[in-house]
């Protein structure tokens, strides 16, 4: 086995990556109620589309229920 030493100075990258780190969280705990209203925006979105899609697959069903029965009548 080698024995390794242990470097104890800190290279100039993992301080670059640290600093853009902690800015990072910064803007982002900042622009937190941005992020928010447009995560709450984007799901009721996503709900009206899931309803809208139910309304619609109802309303096949509905047709095609009575496009069979008037084909067999006819």
């Amino acid at each position: 086995m080698w024995p390794f030493a242990r470097q104890n100075q800190v290279s100039p990258e993992s301080e670059t990556a640290k600093r853009a780190a902690e800015k990072s969280l910064k803007d982002a705990q900042a622009g937190m109620p941005e992020a928010q209203a447009r995560l709450n925006e984007s799901r009721r979105v996503t709900e009206q589309l899931k309803a809208h899609n139910r309304a619609n697959a109802y309303s096949d069903f509905i047709k095609g229920i009575v496009l069979g029965r008037l084909h067999r009548d006819a």
